[in-house]
């Protein structure tokens, strides 16, 4: 009985030390030497911007119109829309795509030596952004 125990507070603080140490992506971007961006960097990045992002396998363009108006598009094609977006006081990029029917989903930009990621609210990496062009629409 005594080394049942024994094995179960082991395998108990074995079990909360991996917790502990697992982490999100964006703590581990933070960790690493990533960059916050606050709000006025993030603007200054993408609004009046063609922004050309990858999530995943799939390459996407987006243009940020000053009018806060998103389009955006598949870059082999299959896909395009349009939506909204907002920058908020607390550094977050929020979108609204037509599809999301009016939700926002806020993602926070970090700077990841010369790339920029975006994160979920959950910390997971969605979108690596991969180049800013100055443009008036897609």
């Amino acid at each position: 009985m005594t080394h049942l125990k024994a094995y179960a507070t082991a395998t108990v603080f074995v079990l909360a030390g991996g917790v502990a140490f697992a982490g999100t992506e964006l703590e581990t971007a933070i960790n690493n030497g990533g960059e916050m961006l606050n709000a006025d960097q993030i603007a200054e990045l993408i609004v009046g911007k063609v922004v050309t992002a990858k999530s995943g396998e799939k390459e996407f363009r987006f243009f940020y119109d000053p009018s806060n108006v998103l389009d955006g598009e598949l870059t082999n094609g299959g896909w395009k829309g349009t939506g909204t977006y907002a920058i908020t006081d607390n550094n977050q990029v929020c979108v609204s795509m037509a599809a999301d029917k009016g939700r926002y989903r806020c993602l926070t930009a970090v700077r990841v030596g010369e790339t920029v990621q975006k994160f979920n609210v959950d910390g997971k990496m969605t979108f690596e952004l991969l180049g800013f062009e100055p443009s008036s629409g897609l």
